[in-house]
């Protein structure tokens, strides 16, 4: 027998698309429509049932067995650390931060690689936003800066840019959509216009233009090398000073780029200057920069311990209250200081030899300390624990609330019935082992 679920939220993209209609026979998701690639590859994948209910060791326990043992080597480290999150419920995030409180624990929301959420640029310049549906309705031009939304996030183009926009005036009228990228790419076809961008370049290129959109009058532009620019940036001045006049005539612009785009300042530096271009923007009209977004819920990581602690990352509960050292208190800096002795984490595989961001030294030293894994397979960092615990498949068979990349929270239901205990109901059981 076959069941339609409709109006399904997918988590597979940072879209979080929430008009999926699922096709469920049995425990298997067998279609899915509208049609998406992305959403494809993550619903109709073959999953693996894990060996066990729980692992000791690497070898199969009883969950109760399993739950005690991770209670002792919490309640015995001096210096604990939880992080991952990013493939988690609101709810079994709140369980996390309730842990991390009891233990005097660092936690840090992490992707699947154990790479640290940064919100360095918000923190420091404020952030100028909007839901994704205020851009769809209101926005005149669209910029995906140095990304390629037609490959990781499939209906982002057709669902936001190619929405139907009306003007002031009620008048129906066609949105621009540029795309900055090296060369071209999938995105580019599908766009108004490509502009050309030297791979690494970014900051050169947004400095430029923000010189350009900061001016009041042409005659007070400062480049004086045009050359300069040609050569840092890989298209000519004209080509900035275009895009820049694009911005400043547009009623409504929107900005979206890689969250995690890296450049040599930093993994996070790219963002922090379209926030800057997009505050410069704003002495001429309305201007907004929004990330793409990551799978799962990120976006619900930050809120939660935002809400919880007062910061969004890298929260230290040592003191008996909540501090945040960015930077410093990261789950990455931490292990490659070795100053944690035992790590949870959540809903991630940072010692996936192919997809890791950790460092080889954080990398060693997470392997030297015990470590409770609780995930939905057996993933690498899972058989390398001293305890792994196995949770219903996030985003399949779990419900609860999720965040969207522009902090919209979305309901998300089980399609498949879970058989095994919920992260935040294992979370809970932890708590109450502990002394």
């Amino acid at each position: 027998m076959s069941e339609q679920i409709t109006d399904y939220v997918c988590t597979a993209c940072g879209c979080l698309c929430d008009d999926l209609t699922l096709t469920v026979e049995g425990r298997r998701i067998t279609r899915i429509e509208p049609p998406c690639p992305v959403a494809a590859a993550f619903f109709l994948k073959e999953r693996p049932e894990p060996p066990a209910a729980a692992l000791i060791e690497g070898k199969p326990a009883v969950l109760e067995a399993a739950l005690a043992r991770a209670a002792e080597i919490l309640q015995a480290a001096n210096a604990p650390l939880l992080f991952g999150l990013q493939h988690a419920t609101v709810d079994a995030q709140r369980a996390a931060v309730a842990l991390a409180d009891r233990l005097g624990a660092t936690i840090d929301p992490t992707d699947a690689a154990g790479r640290s959420q940064n919100h360095a640029a918000i923190q420091t310049l404020g952030a100028v936003t909007a839901t994704l549906g205020e851009v769809a309705g209101r926005s005149d031009l669209i910029i995906y800066w140095n990304c390629d939304p037609a490959v990781t996030h499939p209906r982002h183009i057709k669902r936001i840019a190619r929405h139907p926009y009306t003007a002031p005036g009620d008048h129906p009228t066609k949105r621009r959509v540029i795309v900055v990228a090296p060369g071209r790419n999938a995105s580019t076809k599908l766009a108004d216009e490509a502009l050309s961008l030297r791979p690494g370049s970014d900051l050169a290129a947004l400095a430029v233009v923000r010189a350009i959109v900061a001016a009041a009058k042409p005659e007070e532009i400062k480049i004086d090398n045009a050359y300069q620019v040609e050569r840092e940036t890989g298209a000519p001045l004209a080509q900035w000073a275009y895009l820049a006049e694009r911005l400043k005539h547009a009623r409504y612009a929107a900005i979206f780029y890689a969250p995690d785009k890296s450049d040599a300042a930093g993994p996070y530096a790219v963002a922090q200057s379209i926030t800057e271009l997009v505050r410069d923007h704003h002495r001429h009209t309305r201007a907004v920069a929004l990330p793409l977004g990551e799978p799962g819920n990120a976006p619900g990581a930050a809120q939660v311990l935002t809400w919880q602690t007062g910061f969004p990352a890298a929260v230290n509960f040592a003191a008996g209250y909540p501090q945040s050292l960015p930077g410093e208190s990261t789950a990455a800096a931490i292990l490659e200081r070795g100053e944690t002795d035992a790590a949870l984490i959540l809903g991630a595989d940072p010692l996936n030899p192919p997809t890791t961001a950790l460092s080889a030294a954080a990398q060693d030293h997470l392997k030297q300390i015990p470590t409770i894994v609780l995930d939905d397979q057996a993933t690498a960092s899972a058989q390398h624990a001293a305890v792994a615990i196995f949770t219903p498949t996030f985003g399949i068979e779990t419900a609860g609330e999720v965040f969207r990349s522009d902090n919209i929270a979305l309901p998300l239901r089980a399609a498949i019935p879970p058989n095994r205990p919920a992260a935040e109901e294992l979370l809970q059981r932890l708590l109450n082992l502990l002394n």
